[in-house]
């Protein structure tokens, strides 16, 4: 599983799209370069995903403009995006860009418990480093003294960014609970 069948998937989940729209829609939501998902990679995974059947292709002519490929999302495709969404959402990896890049394509990708469950996994898992944290910068002053002060920046960063993310994630579980935000997950059943 990767980040460009992702992608494609995420944006074929909302809408029938050209291979050409998918990239544009990939630059013009900074993917490329905060998630580091390069074009030649979709355009690989637009074949891939169509010869395993995910995504299925129609040439189209509009006026008179060359024929085009849009692409639609299969039921088998449906399901084969709904195991990467929890794949990144579940994954180990202290790559926080997957997880966030799961998260804005999950629309109708995950059901409502399970992605509880895994923002609950991830508060732990983020709780755990804030607390580490703090165990490894209670050094004694001698010991402070002798890190180098980029070292230092770097350490107050790293722990300001787990203390944004869990304020993040419980937002986010904050909204999950509120009723008028169903329509984004699937039915239990699903």
């Amino acid at each position: 599983m990767n980040k460009s069948d992702l992608v494609v998937l995420g944006f074929l989940n909302k809408k029938p799209m050209y291979g050409y729209e998918i990239i544009q829609f990939t630059k013009m939501h900074a993917l490329d370069v905060w998630a580091g998902v390069k074009m030649p990679s979709m355009y690989k995974a637009l074949q891939r995903l169509e010869s395993k059947k995910y995504i299925s292709g129609k040439q189209v002519v509009e006026g008179n403009n060359p024929p085009r490929k849009v692409f639609t999302i299969t039921k088998k495709g449906i399901q084969y995006f709904r195991e990467i969404i929890k794949y990144f959402l579940a994954s180990k990896s202290e790559l926080n860009v997957d997880f966030w890049m799961a998260i804005s394509f999950m629309a109708k990708g995950i059901s409502k418990e399970l992605f509880l469950k895994l923002l609950d996994k991830r508060i732990d898992k983020i709780s755990t480093h804030i607390k580490h944290h703090k165990e490894e910068c209670n050094l004694p002053e001698e010991e402070k003294k002798k890190i180098p002060f980029y070292i230092h920046i770097l350490m107050e960063m790293g722990e300001e960014m787990h203390k944004t993310e869990k304020r993040t994630l419980i937002k986010l579980k904050t909204e999950i609970l509120k009723p008028e935000n169903e329509f984004v997950f699937l039915d239990s059943l699903s």
